[in-house]
């Protein structure tokens, strides 16, 4: 079975909910590869001491 693929976004004011609910769902997320902007795949790699595709935002990263 392939590994299951993440993408972890929230805007500024939301972050912190999104480590919590990082923090909570921990153990599911263990097998699975993550993705997540910048500031966002920082801090939650440092809250759950996990590594964190992290990518460029907006346009850089894409969004048109």
């Amino acid at each position: 079975m392939s590994k299951k693929h993440i993408a972890l976004v929230a805007h500024d004011n939301k972050k912190k909910e999104l480590i919590e609910w990082s923090k909570s769902h921990h153990e599911s997320m263990a097998t699975c590869e993550l993705y997540a902007t910048g500031t966002t795949g920082r801090l939650v790699s440092e809250a759950l001491g996990m590594p964190v595709h992290r990518l460029q935002s907006g346009p850089l990263g894409g969004d048109q």
